[in-house]
């Protein structure tokens, strides 16, 4: 097999690609092959440039939008500010995944390159860069990640969350329109797990009654993740905390529409308990704000001071009670139960639970001994 065939095969990895592509390319670089990789004999424009106007066309949700735009941005500042589309080659795009993979997750690495993938189409699409260019990187095999294993989330103890849950309710005796808010907010993003984003888009219809023959109340997620609509349980605690939220609502600004934002926005109050600037979507630096502001008065760790956090909770205190992995992966809105898998706990700690679990109401070794 060729050098050429093996790249693009895959069969060759990152050091190889990048000893081929610094070997081959200067020997290539003759004067009408440099301009071949360019448009008009230019630069077409910073990567910098390239990027804004490439996130602009992005038909995707928010959160991935912001993703690939992060990461996007990221190899653009790697290669410099005078980066152009020429300077997109497999040879140094080979060199940044080197880079990442030094202590990121494989994952991560994965997430990075289908962004700088989906930015390389585009500028073929329009004409950035040629498509023998695009192709040569496509062709690069992904580094192994050179972290030894993938970190669980990180996600709040039961004590931690509880603690958080008591110190939104303590707010709520001060401030009970805005209190009641926040709670209702924590709560449904620790019990049932949602994603920041996809609590900012619920609406008051979505806040379903119990259906005939069950106990607890359902809030439906419209636009899930992957534009995936699925209908979550809610915890008891977490309907008393929205009915209590819409009662203070509805006592301070009077009935809501059924298409309202569930949760809204409370802008400032004045002197006279007047607020002003009020109705507009709870969006996530809201959310956001919440969760930082109350963790830190709960004096919960500062890196888990924010929405995901409580998601991470949610997964993780489920499967340690005993759910199933299939559970939590339709609670959650998983396309896949491999990604469920990460809140496992490791092997050895999930060994210790299950005997635990099979020890309770047993004689434990001196009460057996005493008989």
């Amino acid at each position: 097999m060729t050098e050429a065939a093996a790249v693009i095969t895959g069969q060759l990895d990152v050091d190889e690609i990048l000893e081929l592509v610094v070997r081959e390319v200067p020997a290539s670089a003759s004067a009408s092959a440099s301009a071949s990789r360019r448009v008009t004999g230019e630069l077409v424009g910073h990567a910098e440039e390239l990027v804004t106007a490439f996130v602009q066309t992005l038909v995707a949700q928010p959160q991935t939008q912001r993703t690939y735009e992060r990461a996007c941005r990221r190899f653009s500042g790697w290669l410099g500010p005078l980066a152009g589309a020429e300077d997109l080659t497999a040879a140094r795009i080979a060199e940044y995944h080197v880079d990442l993979a030094r202590g990121r997750a494989s994952s991560t690495v994965k997430k990075e390159r289908a962004a700088i993938n989906s930015f390389l189409r585009w500028l073929v699409d329009f004409e950035h860069i040629p498509a023998a260019q695009a192709r040569a990187v496509l062709a690069i095999k992904l580094p192994r990640s050179q972290v030894a294993e993938r970190e669980a989330p990180k996600a709040l103890s039961a004590e931690q969350y509880e603690q958080l849950i008591r110190t939104a309710q303590a707010a709520v005796v001060d401030e009970p329109l805005a209190g009641a808010r926040d709670l209702a907010i924590i709560v449904v993003l620790g019990d049932a797990g949602l994603r920041c984003e996809e609590l900012a888009g619920v609406e008051r219809r979505d806040f379903e009654p119990a259906r005939a023959g069950a106990k607890l109340r359902t809030l439906r997620i419209r636009k899930g993740k992957g534009d995936r609509e699925r209908t979550v349980k809610l915890s008891a605690r977490a309907t008393r905390a929205i009915l209590r939220w819409e009662r203070e609502r509805a006592r301070a600004f009077g009935p809501a529409a059924d298409n309202a934002p569930l949760f809204i926005t409370l802008g400032r109050r004045r002197l006279d308990g007047r607020y002003v600037g009020v109705g507009g979507r709870c969006g996530q630096p809201v959310l956001a704000a919440v969760i930082k502001r109350l963790g830190a008065i709960a004096e919960t760790p500062e890196d888990l001071r924010h929405p995901h956090a409580l998601r991470h909770t949610c997964a993780t205190l489920l499967l340690r009670s005993g759910a199933t992995l299939a559970d939590v992966q339709r609670l959650l809105g998983h396309a896949s139960i491999k990604t469920t898998s990460i809140y496992l706990d490791s092997d050895e700690q999930r060994q210790e639970a299950v005997i635990t679990r099979r020890e309770r109401g047993r004689l434990t070794l001196d009460e057996d001994l005493d008989d």
